[in-house]
């Protein structure tokens, strides 16, 4: 619908905004019944958007609007006529289910059965979308809102967004589509209240929206699914090329400011993304256009397409191999190294979707890897014993962190683990000497730890810590969570654990004295097991918690158990009768 025609080709921005309300044309006044026909048009030339005195808003021909008519039914009609008709008929084709009369004549476009009207306030519930469709010299399909509201046939529709106006040039770059955020996470699409007197929105945002769809005070019967969307997409479909000459790209927007400014990623037809970002406060304005300085766009690789692994080994001259090749659900087509990128490059016959079991283990040249997005899974063992990697990049696709993946990373300091991945297998990041701080939203407690679940998965700084309390919203000790934490000396478990995972503290071999509390009811296999100088263990469990093979295998040799006493002996001699912990019946005495 959001078509200009372009009748000169210097562009010249024309803008006003009336502030009075929305006129109502003189015409027949309606019956109860609605007419056959609807005469629709755009504002008056003095207060209509254009880009100069020939370009204009225009009907496309099979445009469908909500029209309720003199109720709350929510009617489709459909402009017939041919495109470029500044004023059009508009006949009925759903009529829609009323349940309230009015008496008003409210026109909403585009047409959305889940628009709502609330004859109370006369505010519409309407939804600006997420993804908007670009059209040459063109607000783009479905990236506005109109409403009109009278009591006559004859309606005038007004704008309720407005829109930033990007300037692009390239050499030759095509770009796919372009994506805004605002710096401080404001809303710009989603859910809005449009005022249909005089076309002013208000956000669910606003009105104390939240993203899981819950509006305070919204005062409509109806919900929707996204209610507060923080980043809008402009698509460019097939694809549209840059050259010396800017090229216009419209993005419509709900009225406001963006304090800290926004951010847009300008993503080329083969995935390469180009961010530009400002902090500079910017104002939408209803009924306006903001323009922003034209700037080029080089959408060279930032990150690897979906068929390509990228990588560095401190060298220029010799790839590094796989140690196995068949395990990318893709075939290996080159390994070579691009200078312009500075890094190796392996190429796929076709989009990858896992880095697959010991697929980089041993590969003690890797200094770097950055993942594509296509890739879900990073399997077992996938870099095991990788030494020399000091930095490795997993994308938001990743859902799964397989059983030992990073192990014996002995180089790697920081890790990113992205919203994404929901599970992290037994020892993914074990033996990582240099790891101190995990980042990302399961990193807890400064970075110091990795928490999915409850589940301390692992722990992030490496054998160089002494001491650690484990943060209260951890429910069990994962698997290897500190295996060859060889300094920690000392570990405070809060009473939220249940569950002390296989390996949990394995050849820790500074501990010398560990608190169990009595929330603790499973103890894993080997969990405190090579643990040299650990002498001292209080177990405060008043009955003996499940235990595993080896628990406390390879211990002090004076060690010694410490269980709550009792009158008649029976918490320790259940201790020593139970299973697994009979094992250590000469090492368990009474808590003085």
């Amino acid at each position: 619908m959001r078509h200009f025609l372009l009748w000169a080709m210097a562009v010249v921005m024309l803008t006003a905004c009336a502030e009075d309300g929305l006129n109502e044309v003189s015409g027949t006044k309606p019956t109860d019944e609605a007419p056959e026909t609807l005469i629709a048009s755009f504002e008056d030339d003095d207060t209509r958007i254009q880009l100069n005195d020939e370009l204009r808003t225009v009907w496309t021909e099979g445009d469908l609007v909500s029209v309720f008519y003199r109720s709350d039914a929510n009617q489709k009609w459909q402009y017939t006529g041919q495109t470029g008709a500044r004023v059009g008929e508009l006949t009925r084709v759903d009529a829609g289910t009323a349940t309230t009369p009015t008496t008003r004549v409210v026109v909403v476009y585009p047409y959305n059965a889940s628009y709502y009207f609330n004859t109370e306030t006369y505010n519409v519930q309407a939804s600006l979308p997420a993804v908007q469709t670009y059209l040459e010299d063109s607000y783009g399909v479905d990236g506005n809102i109109l409403v009109s509201s009278g009591e006559y046939n004859q309606i005038s529709l007004k704008s309720v967004c407005g829109w930033l106006k990007l300037q692009l040039t390239g050499e030759g770059e095509k770009v796919r589509s372009i994506t805004l955020r605002g710096n401080n996470g404001e809303q710009v699409a989603g859910e809005l209240y449009i005022n249909t007197s005089d076309a002013t929105a208000t956000l669910a945002s606003a009105m104390g929206g939240s993203d899981d769809g819950d509006v305070g005070g919204a005062g409509g019967g109806l919900i929707f699914e996204d209610t507060i969307l923080k980043e809008v997409t402009l698509n460019c479909g097939t694809g549209v090329e840059l050259g010396a000459e800017a090229t216009a790209f419209y993005i419509a927007l709900p009225p406001q400011t963006f304090e800290a400014g926004f951010t847009v990623e300008i993503e080329a037809m083969d995935g390469h993304i180009m961010t530009k970002s400002t902090n500079k406060a910017l104002t939408i304005e209803r009924n306006h256009i903001q323009p922003m300085t034209a700037f080029e766009v080089e959408l060279k690789a930032t990150k690897p397409a979906n068929n390509e692994i990228w990588y560095t080994n401190g060298s220029t001259t010799y790839a590094t191999k796989p140690y196995k090749t068949d395990f990318f659900g893709a075939n290996i087509i080159s390994n070579l190294y691009d200078a312009e990128k500075e890094c190796w490059i392996i190429t796929f016959d076709k989009d990858i979707k896992e880095i697959g079991f010991s697929a980089f283990q041993d590969c003690t040249s890797l200094t770097s890897v950055t993942i594509p997005d296509s890739v879900t899974t990073i399997g077992m063992q996938a870099f095991y014993k990788c030494s020399s990697l000091t930095s490795v990049t997993i994308p938001d696709s990743v859902t799964t962190i397989g059983y030992e993946a990073f192990y014996k990373c002995t180089s790697l300091t920081s890790v990113t683990i992205p919203d994404s991945v929901m599970t992290i297998g037994n020892y993914a990041f074990s033996v990582c000497d240099s790891l101190k701080e995990f980042k990302g939203k399961f990193a807890a407690d400064g970075g110091r730890c990795l928490i999915i679940d409850g589940v301390l998965n692992a722990f992030a700084l490496g054998c160089g810590a002494t001491q650690y309390t484990i943060p209260d919203s951890v429910t069990t000790i994962g698997y290897g969570a500190f295996e060859d934490c060889t300094s920690l000396a000392s570990v405070t478990i809060p009473d939220s654990v249940t569950t002390i995972g296989e390996d949990a503290f394995n050849n820790c071999d500074s501990l010398t004295s560990v608190t169990i509390p009595d929330s603790v009811t499973t103890i894993g296999e080997w969990a405190f097991s090579d643990c040299d100088s650990l002498k001292t263990v209080y177990c405060k469990r008043t009955t003996p918690p499940a235990g595993g093979v080896g628990m406390f295998s390879g211990n002090a040799s004076d060690r010694k158990i410490y269980v709550p006493a009792s009158d008649d002996d029976s918490i320790i001699n259940a201790y020593k009768a139970k299973y697994y912990w009979s094992a250590y019946k000469n090492y368990i005495f009474e808590e003085e």
